[in-house]
């Protein structure tokens, strides 16, 4: 892999999201990052405002994987899985799973949250950009979030953490990029990596609950996995069931 841009650093940023978005409009490269040390507007899933206090990590990453649009839907998979890697490089192998569509579990609690997004540049080349919020020093409670600093006191700083997790998720999503680049037309574009993401998913095999956006039951079942299109997959007494992350979230019965 070819070096990667130095990682730009902030006091203070509105949304990292928004500020990369707006370097890849203008033609930033691949790899290009932005930390802030701490967040004003912060977001995430669904619009969702984001407390954002000094002391945790708020990295946003600017990515040109070299795929299809209509392949973006496994871009997020790709990037959760590179979170992972990261996190573990930094002392927490074993500890992190994934939580679909978008968060990072430790111990069963929140430990961090991915926001991906995607436009176009000037050029009329999309782009993306994976923002990621990881609870280092401090978590909201009433979240039932967990921080870096209670799963391991001598865990990285926000500012030594923000590297490895840049490269392992460019690194991630390259190898992605690859992979599904020789997939046949009618393939899922996460079907390089589902083996992957599977061994790392919260809850699998176990019962959950899906409920809308607005926090309305629509079953319970069994969590069998997600398929090749990012749909997690419930077995439920009335057969099986998918959602798209649009349609739906999981809670743990």
């Amino acid at each position: 892999m070819a070096p990667l841009p130095p990682i730009a650093v902030v006091p203070t940023a509105g949304s990292t999201n928004e500020d990369v978005l707006a370097w890849g409009r203008a033609g930033a490269p691949h790899g290009a990052a932005l930390r802030a040390e701490r967040q004003v507007a912060g977001r995430g899933r669904r619009g969702h405002s984001w407390t954002s206090p000094a002391g945790n990590l708020y990295l946003s990453v600017l990515l040109r994987p070299p795929v299809a649009p209509e392949r973006l839907a496994g871009l997020a998979a790709a990037c959760g899985l590179g979170a992972v890697r990261g996190l573990a490089a930094a002392g927490l192998a074993g500890e992190v799973s994934l939580k679909w569509p978008n968060d990072l579990l430790a111990r069963g609690r929140k430990l961090a949250g991915i926001l991906v997004e995607a436009a176009r540049d000037e050029a009329g080349e999309t782009f993306a950009v994976c923002g990621i919020g990881v609870n280092a020093a401090h978590a909201p409670r009433e979240l039932g979030a967990v921080s870096l600093a209670e799963l391991d006191p001598t865990a990285p700083s926000p500012a030594a953490l923000a590297e490895p997790l840049r490269d392992q998720i460019v690194s991630s999503v390259d190898a992605w990029a690859r992979s599904v680049a020789a997939l046949p037309k009618q393939d899922g574009p996460l079907a390089p990596i589902l083996a992957d993401y599977h061994a790392h998913l919260a809850w699998l095999g176990s019962k959950v609950v899906a409920r809308t956006p607005a926090g309305d039951e629509l079953c319970r079942g069994q969590l069998s996995g997600v398929d090749a299109w990012g749909r997690a997959c419930l077995e439920t007494p009335r057969g099986p069931r998918l959602f798209s992350a649009e349609e739906a979230s999981l809670r743990p019965v």
